[in-house]
């Protein structure tokens, strides 16, 4: 006795460079029963409330049956590299096949002024310019990433990593401990708020 579902073709497609005015997205794939035993499509999951999944819930197939299932990617306020996936339970034994979207969508102008609120220039904006890094005990370290936007070259992102230690020396209690980035000759200050015990 053998259920085994698996994806014909391509388990994940690439939709490419898309963008966020293209609207919602949608590719098929296909599953066959290559089991000796038939299976039941019992439930559906995504990766992310951007994806939706559709597909016969219920469905019983036969050994060498196919099915197709539709995922739907809405880009909407998903600027950047993205994979998102699809899973389907079946069987028994609720075995799982997993089925995926990835690209990268380049935001509208309206998503990307929200997602890059501080403007550096005309051509550079960051994510953020404050991050609380909650707790910190001496010896402790984080790191926190702000995201730069560049304007002028596409809208090319770039993560800036921020490594911040608390150290002996420093004062017990809320600290805001302001960060200097240079960014294209630009300096742009960067606030971290800790509490620090």
């Amino acid at each position: 006795m053998l259920d085994s579902l698996i994806v014909i073709g391509l388990a994940t497609v690439g939709l490419g460079t898309i963008h966020e005015a293209d609207g919602v997205q949608e590719r098929s794939f296909w599953l066959r029963n290559v089991g000796t035993d038939s299976v039941m499509l019992r439930q559906g999951y995504t990766s992310c409330g951007c994806t939706t999944i559709s597909f016969a819930q219920g469905c019983r197939l036969a050994p060498d049956d196919s099915t197709r299932v539709d995922l739907h990617f809405n880009p909407r306020g998903k600027g950047g590299d993205f994979l998102e996936q699809g899973t389907i339970v079946y069987g028994e034994g609720r075995k799982r096949v997993t089925m995926g979207l990835e690209g990268t969508c380049i935001s509208s102008e309206e998503s990307l002024l929200r997602q890059f609120p501080i403007r550096l220039s005309d051509s550079l904006r960051l994510s953020a310019n404050r991050f609380d890094l909650g707790i910190m005990h001496v010896g402790e370290r984080k790191e926190r990433g702000v995201v730069v936007l560049h304007r002028n070259e596409g809208d090319r992102q770039e993560r800036i990593p921020i490594s911040f230690a608390i150290t002996p020396d420093m004062p017990k209690g809320l600290q805001h401990v302001p960060v200097t980035l240079t960014i294209k000759d630009l300096k742009a200050i960067v606030v971290l708020d800790v509490v620090v015990r």
